[in-house]
């Protein structure tokens, strides 16, 4: 009899040890995790897999191209951004181009600037600052255009700082100095 009980002792410990991941994962939730959605957002009419995003860092700067790998269309934009002590976005700004190459700046203030309200820019030169006017806002950003002429590609040139303000509801200025440097360097490494 003593021979018999070693092995159904070990095969009750066998039994036990394989039951037992089993009955922890049992106790936990299964929504209790879940996959995070990438941060692209995939065209509708593009299969996953064949779009793909590319960021590359400039001195102060950013390049962010967006491409199709089977139409192989590449679209991009440079972009610089803003934030406070609490690390909140203040301002961003990109250099894109419309669907005929044209380019020009989108410019974005927080939210609570509100649509119709007034950015300027304050630009080595010219004696009185370019108002933009914030077209638009969404539950995060207020959005403005500039298209980008002779004064704005000789100032990109001449990596210059433009002065950026506006103001808020509450009656408080927002003002930074928002530097070209750089943003000739990240047009050239587009191709």
């Amino acid at each position: 009899m003593a021979r018999h009980a070693v092995p159904v002792f070990a095969m009750c410990m066998i039994c036990l040890l394989l039951s037992g991941p089993r009955a922890v994962a049992q106790e936990q939730a299964p929504s209790a995790y879940r996959i995070k959605p990438s941060d692209v957002a995939v065209p509708p009419d593009v299969k996953l897999g064949e779009y793909q995003r590319t960021t590359r860092p400039f001195e102060n700067w950013t390049l962010i191209c967006d491409e199709n790998l089977q139409a192989r269309k590449k679209v991009c934009n440079i972009s610089q951004s803003f934030v406070d002590q609490n690390q909140a976005q203040i301002f961003s700004w990109s250099l894109a181009a419309d669907e005929k190459g044209k380019p020009f700046m989108i410019l974005r203030t927080p939210s609570a600037t509100g649509a119709g309200s007034k950015l300027s820019l304050k630009i080595a030169g010219r004696k009185q600052p370019l108002d933009v006017q914030l077209q638009g806002c969404n539950a995060s950003v207020c959005v403005g255009y500039v298209p980008v002429g002779p004064m704005l590609r000789e100032q990109i040139g001449k990596e210059t700082t433009v002065q950026v303000s506006y103001s808020l509801p509450s009656g408080a200025t927002v003002s930074l100095d928002a530097p070209f440097k750089g943003l000739k360097t990240a047009l050239s490494a587009i191709n």
